[in-house]
């Protein structure tokens, strides 16, 4: 296999600009979102009940956001590296390593489940619990600022040829061409 493209998140962005850019993601998501929604959502008052409930939500999303990623790779699961540990000794986290060059249809699929997913059950939640849609559109932006790095990893990849395979690296991902010999 021949390498068509490599993507080095950490030359080509750098942590710190992706850290401020997810940031920014996050906070446009809420200033856009939260009007609309609570216009077509919201019922008569907005309720702080269940604050509790909210912060358990906001830390279990990155965890979800993780195993989303894995769960359309399950049937690969011997060339997944698959690592749960507790940050803090509190927060699941999830690590998720291909090993392998994977199809880029598949490494499409996996990268933006998470993003589809949970985004629609918080649109969903905002709409069957429009007293809490203040809770749901927080959680709406911080789940975007995760997505950040992935919709960026998808728009690189969309613009792969069809038949690539992609293989991530310790700081970004590799595009790669089947040659024929």
């Amino acid at each position: 296999m021949n390498c068509w493209k490599t993507v080095n998140f950490s030359r080509d962005y750098g942590p710190q600009r992706l850290f401020i850019l997810s940031s920014l993601t996050m906070l446009l998501t809420f200033i856009f979102i939260y009007v609309p929604a609570q216009y077509l959502f919201a019922a008569a008052s907005l309720s702080d009940k269940h604050f509790l409930l909210f912060l358990a939500a906001l830390l279990a999303i990155y965890p979800l956001h993780k195993l989303l990623h894995f769960l359309p790779m399950i049937h690969q699961r011997k060339k997944i590296k698959k690592e749960l540990l507790f940050k803090y000794s509190i927060i699941p986290v999830f690590y998720v390593k291909v090993n392998e060059p994977m199809p880029k249809r598949l490494f499409l699929t996996a990268l933006l489940t998470p993003f589809v997913v949970i985004n629609c059950a918080i649109l969903l939640a905002c709409y069957s619990f429009g007293q809490y849609v203040h809770y749901f559109t927080i959680l709406l932006a911080f789940h975007m600022g995760l997505c950040l790095h992935d919709l960026i990893c998808a728009k690189n990849v969309v613009s792969a040829p069809n038949q690539s395979y992609i293989e991530e690296s310790e700081d970004g991902i590799e595009i790669l061409l089947h040659t024929h010999s």
